[in-house]
């Protein structure tokens, strides 16, 4: 078997449901567990049963990726046309498309792109709610950058850079421009989390036609999965100065895709 499809961003963009959606379709092997990790972990992407982090400071330049290991997260895989998981990171991670690549150079990416500001903060009170989140959110989103910079070990479960980048992965300009360096423009499918939730099943049938699969299977969608509720609303101050930061990046991304983000 091989891997022929990736769920692949944005966190908080609707991965999840999508993942749900296309579990139903009888031509689609998803991968059971949500989020693989297999691509960003050093752990995982050379696994030997399973490499601890630490220790791969002292394996040796040519070790390989033991792709074994990441088919082992299919045992549902019985000749379906479509193979495929979801893991939002992987979008934002730069060292992660080259990865892809090389396992599968035909790999379809799908993305689900959220307005970066609302985002940000859905992300926010995750993390807070998992009690990995002490500042307040004005706080948070000023120190970012501080955070980033301090975060140096990305494989720790709980490195800023998987954590606490609100702000840094709403630039997705960048992060798609990555993935083109490595991938035809016709291996991505680039969706609007609104989509998904508007105009539900013409947006799963466009996924079904990326996939090359059965157009004409919808499932229905499941309840409240895509409803997100916090005690306490964004304050306008916050909004406004991630709006300034945002202001060129939605300009840019805007004539990336040739469509309309103000």
């Amino acid at each position: 078997m091989q891997v022929n499809f990736i769920i692949a961003g944005t966190q908080k963009g609707g991965t999840t449901a999508l993942a749900k959606f296309l579990a139903q379709h009888p031509q689609v092997c998803m991968a059971p567990v949500k989020e693989v990790h297999f691509f960003d972990y050093d752990k995982n992407y050379y696994a030997q049963s399973k490499i601890q982090a630490k220790d791969l400071a002292n394996q040796s330049s040519s070790q390989k990726p033991n792709y074994d290991y990441y088919h082992s997260f299919f045992p549902n895989y019985h000749d379906q046309l479509a193979v495929g998981e979801a893991t939002p990171i992987y979008m934002y991670l730069p060292w992660v498309p080259q990865r892809i690549y090389a396992y599968n150079p035909n790999m379809k990416v799908i993305l689900i792109l959220r307005n970066p500001i609302d985002r940000a903060y859905s992300q926010y009170q995750m993390e807070k709610s998992r009690g990995w989140e002490w500042l307040p959110f004005p706080i948070a989103i000023r120190l970012e950058y501080l955070r980033l910079k301090l975060g140096a070990n990305p494989e720790a479960e709980r490195s800023p850079i998987r954590t606490h980048s609100y702000v840094d992965r709403g630039f997705y300009y960048r992060q798609i421009q990555n993935l083109l360096k490595y991938f035809d423009r016709q291996n991505l499918l680039i969706l609007r989390n609104e989509e998904l939730q508007s105009q539900h099943n013409q947006t799963l049938r466009r996924i079904y036609e990326f996939l090359e699969i059965d157009s004409t299977i919808v499932p229905p969608a499941p309840e409240r999965i895509l409803v997100g509720k916090y005690q306490q609303a964004m304050q306008p101050r916050d909004r406004n100065y991630l709006k300034r930061k945002y202001h060129q990046e939605i300009d840019r991304l805007s004539q990336l895709l040739n469509i309309d983000l103000s």
